[in-house]
Parts: C-alpha cells; sequence; structure tokens
C-alpha cells in the first residue's frame, strides 16, 4: 500500500507540473483544442498502433481492453519523456524550435481474478505559438501595422481505467477527467510615431469527464501464429467550460485605457467522436505486425455552441516489432526491435483549401533488464516526420522526436512457498 500511495503521490506531482505547460512551438496549435497527439503510447516506435496491441510487457492506455494482458502477480509503472527538434520553413524564411514534453506516466495491476486496473496521467493536446504578422493599413501609402499572435496551454487527461477477460474476448473501459487552459493572445501596434498598441488576452478553461471504452479479440490462426483484433472509441461529449476575455489599449506614454471589460462567459465544448480499430498478427513470440485505422470527427467541435469549421480528421499506421529470443542467452537476442509508419490527415481547414498531413516513419526498440524481483523495460523511438506544405503561402515543419520509455514491472502478490 505505501508503494500505491507513493506512486499517487508521484502522479499527482507530475499532473500540476504539467498542468499549462507549454510543450509545442508549432504554428498548427493555433486551431481547435491545440495539437493532438499524432504518435503517442508505448508502440510509438511502431508508429503509434495501439487498437489491437497487447502484451505483457507494456500499459497501452490507449485501449483499455488491453489491461487483461499484463501479467497478474506484479504491479506496472511506466513513463514517458519526449524531446522535439522542429524546422520551420516557408517559400520566403526559416526558423526552428526545441520542446521538451511529459509524454505520459501509469500505472496497472490485476485487483480480482480476470479484472485489472490502471491509472495515470496523459497528455490530450498541446498549445504553444508565436506568429507575427506585418501588413499595409488600408489608405495608406506605406504605413504598417503588426499583429502577433500567441497561445500556451493544452488539455490533460488523469484517467482511472478497468480491464475484464472471457477467454479470448477482452474488454475494457477508461474513465478521464480532462483538464486544461486554452490562452489566447493578441496584440496590434502601428508603425508609426506616437501610436498606441491594442492588446487583447483570451482564456478558456475546460473540464470535464470523458470515457474511453474498448475491445480486443485474440484467436489462433495456426498453431504458432495469432491474430488479435481490437478497437477503442470515446462519443461525442460536452465538456465544460468557461472563458475570460480582456482588451485594453497601451499608449506610448505607457498609460493604458480599458477596451471591454472582463467577461465570463460559461458554457461547453463539443469534444468529437473518436474510434481506432486495427489488427496484429503474432508468430510465435517473435513477431508482431500491426495496423491502425482513427477516425475523428472533427467538423462537430463546437466552442461554447460556435462550429469551428473544422474537418475529420483520419490516421493510419502501420508497425512490426521483432524479437530473436526473448529468452535468449544475450542480451541483444532478449530485445524488442521496431519500426513503423504513420499518415494523419489532420483536422486543419485553411482558405486555400489545402489538407495539413504529417507524414512520419518510426524507429526504436525496447530493452529488457531483469533482477531477482524486478524488470525493467527501456524503450528509446526515434520519430521523424513532415507536417504541413509550403504551397498557398503556409508552413512546413520537419521535426526528429526522441521518446524515452520506462517501464518497472515489481513482484508484489507472489506468496511465499517457503519461510
Amino acid at each position: 500500500m505505501k508503494k500505491i500511495f507513493l506512486s499517487l503521490f508521484i502522479l499527482t506531482f507530475i499532473t500540476s507540473y504539467s498542468h499549462g505547460q507549454d510543450n509545442s512551438g508549432s504554428p498548427y496549435s493555433l486551431y481547435g483544442i491545440g495539437l493532438q497527439p499524432e504518435n503517442n503510447g508505448p508502440y510509438s516506435a511502431m508508429g503509434g498502433v495501439s487498437a489491437a496491441m497487447r502484451d505483457n510487457r507494456n500499459i497501452n492506455f490507449l485501449n483499455p481492453a488491453s489491461y487483461t494482458a499484463l501479467d497478474s502477480m506484479r504491479f506496472y509503472f511506466q513513463g514517458a519523456l519526449s524531446g522535439e527538434i522542429t524546422w520551420i520553413s516557408t517559400l520566403k524564411e526559416s526558423s526552428h524550435y526545441n520542446v521538451a514534453q511529459n509524454a505520459y506516466l501509469t500505472m496497472a495491476l490485476r485487483l480480482y481474478k480476470q479484472l485489472y486496473f490502471s491509472f495515470g496521467f496523459t497528455e490530450k493536446s498541446d498549445v504553444g505559438y508565436d506568429i507575427l504578422f506585418t501588413n499595409r493599413i488600408s489608405g495608406s501609402a506605406n504605413t504598417t501595422f503588426n499583429q502577433n499572435i500567441q497561445g500556451e496551454g493544452g488539455l490533460n487527461d488523469m484517467y482511472a481505467g478497468f480491464g475484464w477477460r472471457f477467454k479470448n474476448l477482452s474488454l475494457g473501459i477508461n474513465f478521464s477527467y480532462v483538464f486544461g487552459k486554452l490562452e489566447k493572445r493578441q496584440t496590434l501596434s502601428a508603425n508609426m510615431a506616437n501610436s498606441y498598441y491594442i492588446r487583447t488576452s483570451e482564456n478558456v478553461r475546460i473540464h470535464d469527464i470523458l470515457f474511453n471504452p474498448g475491445i480486443q479479440y485474440k484467436f489462433k490462426v495456426t498453431p504458432k501464429s495469432n491474430l488479435i483484433l481490437g478497437s477503442s472509441m470515446n462519443f461525442s461529449q460536452r465538456m465544460w467550460a468557461k472563458k475570460e476575455f480582456i482588451s485594453y489599449k497601451v499608449h506610448s506614454n505607457g498609460t493604458s485605457t480599458m477596451l471591454d471589460e472582463e467577461t465570463l462567459k460559461r458554457g461547453y465544448i463539443e469534444y468529437p467522436f473518436k474510434i481506432s480499430s486495427g489488427l496484429v498478427y503474432e508468430y510465435k513470440n517473435k513477431l508482431q505486425v500491426a495496423g491502425d485505422y482513427t477516425f475523428q470527427k472533427m467538423s462537430d467541435y463546437e466552442e461554447f455552441g460556435v462550429n469551428q469549421h473544422l474537418q475529420n480528421a483520419h490516421k493510419a499506421a502501420l508497425g512490426v516489432s521483432w524479437t530473436p529470443e526473448e529468452t535468449g542467452r544475450f542480451w541483444r537476442q532478449r530485445n524488442t526491435y521496431m519500426a513503423g509508419a504513420y499518415f494523419y490527415n489532420s483536422e486543419i481547414l485553411t482558405k486555400e483549401a489545402t489538407d495539413i498531413n504529417t507524414y512520419g516513419f518510426t524507429l526504436g526498440a525496447q530493452m529488457p533488464f531483469y533482477s531477482q524481483n524486478n524488470a525493467l523495460l527501456l524503450g528509446v523511438a526515434l520519430d521523424l516526420g513532415i507536417r504541413g506544405t509550403e504551397k498557398s503561402g503556409m508552413v512546413q515543419e520537419k521535426f526528429v522526436k526522441l521518446r524515452i520509455n520506462i517501464a518497472f514491472k515489481e513482484l508484489w502478490f507472489m506468496k511465499r512457498k517457503i519461510n
């Protein structure tokens, strides 16, 4: 029990620290609830497949039905951190940014017979952008003004989930408390003497409960191979929100004048329906080949009753893993080597009707280390990708992400046979 309470304390600390963090630098995080993870979970080195993935080494929180594959005698503690370097370019300019992210922190154990439990903290979305435009003032010869748009924040997810197994069928559900803040700031200033600038600030705070059911079914194809089918989803959900807005004018002498009193608007955002489905082919304990398709109906996304004119999002992912010899004599034989790729057609709908797509290729490995009562799994995943395009004056991002995943399995529930 002391270890469970310690795990809960660590989870609470990381949740408090992560809330409101600026974990993105992409201008595409301007839209909707921010930039949603395109490649997440313990199988990020396999293109982020998740719907049908299940094993006794990883907590697959993206499909709660997978909890039933875990070792019934062990307590699991798993966390991941990632770093990203992104190069941004248009047809005229280029820049880059670096960010570090807290990917997730999860725990799991068996509660009773075929009933399993997991709880943890993950990120739903990230917001972080700083965009500067310079435009000519209408009716003037060469006088211009600057428009600076900034944003930060994102949504976090604290969940508790259950998985239950009956023979080859596994069912699960996650109960998520989704919360966070989306902050948008805008500054308008004219490039002329004795001018003033106008600044606005909008904060939207969101919190509510989200339900994420999942299902997996495993059956034998041949005596040495299996096929797993899986699916997870969340239904469309109205999430409670409140918005605060303030605007003021700042004069050249430093004094400011309120233009709009701070207002408080209570309402909701419409978190859209999402479903992920996939399959995994397993050969012995060596080979896994997996594929996923994800659909999210972002065209239904609303803020305070106003549709945000986004389009539906689609993602396809493929992954493969190879373990030479799970109980081999040499360490390199026991490692699991992974590779994958994914394509994401995002919800962003530009005025030029240009799709903002993401293409990614992934590579990595999971390396086990054992002691008398514990097992540690070290995972390393490299994600190379391109988001967006330079066409029609848009922004293209080329990124490299490195994710480190650490999982502990501790032998808590084995009873001593000899005292």
